[in-house]
């Protein structure tokens, strides 16, 4: 066992710290800093003031383990004995060094090389005594990881080379165009103007127009083939990262929130799309242009050039000082507003238990904190970039001053000519506006980088695949199941089933049965392949579930969950989900064998009813029965119940219970059931308790005996509750 202790006051004589992670909340959820500590002998856990409150031996800690809930994520100490120890919380910003933390406790418990110095450790980690805010920043990217992600991108960007060939052609037509324009002012004036020559001030003229026609029109053709190529690549990128989440494991969602998914999808693979249309390739003509202007300086004028250039190292001195302020004030601003977007989300969802419960007024009250704290910093954040640009914008107009000062004074001696000045003014305000453009840029680049850093996170994320990389087909499946020796937990150090060995022949009708947690709906997911064993294997017919091919494993095993999910669309595309081109005689035969015909006939268009989201407009008798209808329809070898009639009422059950019997007949059937009296007629009963295989008979052999199913049939028989469903 694993010496926790829990400090009263802190340790006198410290020992070196090798690394160490900044949380936002403690081990007990409370909002406060605290740091978690690797030195040669512990694992702390101290307070901002440096008291220990938690200390676990380093020869008792088997390693350290992450855990995302979709908001940020915990990190854990794991014992020797598998228990997990939670020592803090961080919010999103704080998970890349969470998850360097977690490497470097791990690599150091496994008997790594020790790390070089403290300074080294604590600079991967979000040190709140160096910069209090940065903390709530989204996470950095180092020059690696930007030049990983490039490499990456790139690979969306291929398949259009051409079009981004094209595109950038037409930029460097219009940066030159853009250049050109400028330097036209010294003949309009020189040769023009001050020649009292009509006829070359007339064609300069025209050739100035002609000049901005033609780089109007490059613009437009700019723009039309980047919105042409953006939606392309959106397209694309939206695609990948939806199929991707339909590939993931069901494990990949346990701890996460929908939300951050549904906003990279949104609002991220748009960012990256900007970025790679437009982003990349302005950031390359301007790279361009500006180098441009600059030549045309030095042409126009070398000395005053050199003079001028004096001021852009004091202007991008500016800019650095007051960029790092701008980011962070971004960043609070980011993490408010996405505190705010969950609650939300979380709010609509659970608005029926917020009025069951009357507290609206109390959720009325968070979300006016919460509110005020995003309103409030996204004022911040626009006053200080209104100071920023003013400043920006005062600093250009007195460097254009300044150039038209030392200038005319170079007129007035005879050194210049007017038109030299005015065209060298023009240039030195482009060249200027190019400078902050470019700065702004580099921040924007920064953010697309680090949207598409999450979306490749997401991209490369391990999907479900079979073992050894090898899929073994299973056209037609007789229903037998066999699970060898199986062990599994949802969390690492916490097993829901162990050693659980059980063989199901062909046909054969099996109950499962146990108290809340025993692990029965665990068996039923790990039978539909929802999760893998950690030990252990399941097989259908003889073929290793992590080697059978997904769309045989879908269509033999069919499954009717005790929570009921229907999509918003009708009564016949939900019963019709799973075999699309079902003819409606079919999908009405189904709801005939469910029990649902007659109810869905009531209906006010019948087949064609919209059930509203998750089934809004049914009760959850209706919503289950059109549930086993959807199930029925892919008439599966096997079919698996997981408490299918919970939602409805005895007398619903009963007609339900009629018909699968009889549908069950020549087919493999597992189920679950709250009520021991509907397991009755099948043939053999798995009783588990405690994550393993406790009994297995008959009812009435299981019945006979003094074990685990004896105690829930006597407690469901003098009323009490026997603790049925759960994992």
């Amino acid at each position: 066992m694993a010496s926790a202790v829990r400090a009263e006051r802190s340790i006198p004589e410290r020992e070196t710290v090798l690394f160490r992670l900044d949380t936002d909340a403690s081990e007990s959820g409370r909002w406060e800093s605290r740091s978690v500590v690797l030195t040669p002998q512990a694992l702390e856990v101290r307070k901002s003031d440096g008291e220990t409150v938690l200390r676990l031996a380093v020869r008792d800690l088997a390693g350290t383990a992450v855990r995302e809930t979709g908001g940020g994520a915990w990190i854990e100490a794991l014992t020797l004995d598998g228990q997990p120890v939670r020592l803090g919380f961080c919010k999103l910003s704080g998970i890349r060094a969470m998850q360097a933390f977690d490497a470097q406790v791990r690599a150091f418990l496994d008997g790594g090389p020790p790390p070089e110095s403290r300074d080294r450790a604590e600079a991967g980690s979000a040190s709140r005594a160096e910069d209090h805010e940065r903390a709530e920043e989204p996470v950095r990217l180092s020059w690696s990881d930007r030049l990983r992600v490039l490499v990456h991108l790139a690979r969306f960007v291929a398949p259009y080379k051409r079009q981004m060939l094209g595109l950038c052609g037409i930029l460097l037509i219009a940066a030159a165009l853009e250049a050109v324009s400028p330097y036209l002012m010294k003949p309009i004036i020189d040769g023009g103007v001050l020649s009292s020559s009509p006829a070359a001030f007339a064609g300069l003229i025209g050739l100035l127009v002609a000049a901005y026609v033609l780089e109007a029109v490059f613009q437009v053709w700019r723009g039309k083939l980047g919105i042409r190529l953006g939606s392309l690549l959106v397209g694309r990128i939206r695609e990948d990262m939806f199929g991707k989440l339909m590939d993931l494991p069901i494990r990949y969602y346990e701890r996460r929130k929908t939300a951050p998914f549904i906003s990279r999808i949104q609002h991220d693979a748009e960012f990256v799309q900007e970025f790679l249309a437009l982003g990349m390739t302005q950031l390359f003509a301007q790279f361009i242009l500006s180098c441009a202007v600059l030549a045309m300086m030095f042409f126009l004028d070398w000395r005053l050039t050199l003079f001028m250039l004096v001021l852009a190292p004091v202007c991008l001195a500016v800019v650095l000082a007051l960029w790092p302020k701008l980011r962070s004030l971004r960043n609070r601003k980011w993490n408010a507003e996405y505190d705010l977007q969950q609650y939300i989300s979380e709010a609509l969802q659970g608005v029926r238990v917020i009025k069951a419960f009357h507290r609206g007024e109390t959720e009325k009250t968070r979300f006016r904190t919460l509110n005020g704290i995003a309103v409030g910093r996204m004022k911040e954040q626009a006053v200080w970039s209104q100071w920023m640009h003013s400043g920006m914008g005062l600093a250009l107009s007195l460097g254009i001053a300044l150039a038209w000062f030392v200038g005319g004074q170079r007129v007035i001696d005879g050194d210049a000519t007017l038109g030299s000045v005015v065209a060298f003014t023009a240039y030195f305000s482009m060249f200027l506006g190019h400078l902050e453009s470019n700065a702004r840029a580099m921040g924007w680049t920064n953010a697309a980088l680090a949207a598409a850093d999450r979306i490749l996170d997401l991209l490369q994320a391990e999907p479900e695949s079979e073992e050894d990389g090898v899929s073994v087909r299973l056209p037609q499946a007789r229903g037998e199941i066999t699970v060898e020796d199986v062990r599994f937990g949802y969390e690492q150090g916490r097993e829901v089933l162990r050693n659980v060995s059980l063989q199901i022949r062909p046909g054969e009708k099996i109950g499962i049965v146990g108290r809340s947690g025993a692990g029965k709906s665990t068996l039923i997911h790990l039978l539909c392949r929802f999760y893998d064993p950690d030990a252990g294997r399941i097989c259908l017919d003889g073929i290793d579930l992590r080697r059978l091919a997904k769309e045989d494993l879908r269509r033999h095993v069919g499954i009717v969950f005790q929570e009921t999910y229907l999509f918003d669309g009708t009564v016949a595309e939900n019963i019709g989900y799973g075999l699309p081109d079902a003819a409606p005689e079919r999908i009405v035969q189904a709801a005939v064998q469910a029990r649902a015909h007659d109810f869905i006939s009531r209906l006010p268009y019948g087949y064609d009813t919209m059930v509203g989201e998750r089934g809004v407009q049914l009760s959850g008798g209706e919503k289950q029965r059109i549930s086993i209808a959807r199930t029925l329809l892919l008439n599966p070898s096997v079919l698996i119940l997981d408490e299918a009639t919970s939602s409805v009422d005895t007398e619903t059950e009963s007609e339900i219970q009629e018909a699968l019997e009889r549908l069950s007949e020549g087919r493999t059937t597992v189920a679950i059931a709250h009520r021991l009296s509907a397991l009755r007629r099948v043939d053999r009963i798995f009783v588990l308790d405690g994550g393993t295989l406790a009994e297995t008979g008959t009812h009435e052999q299981l019945s006979g005996r003094d074990g685990v199913y004896l105690r829930l049939l006597r407690s469901q028989e003098s009323g009490r509750p026997a603790m049925e469903g759960a994992r």
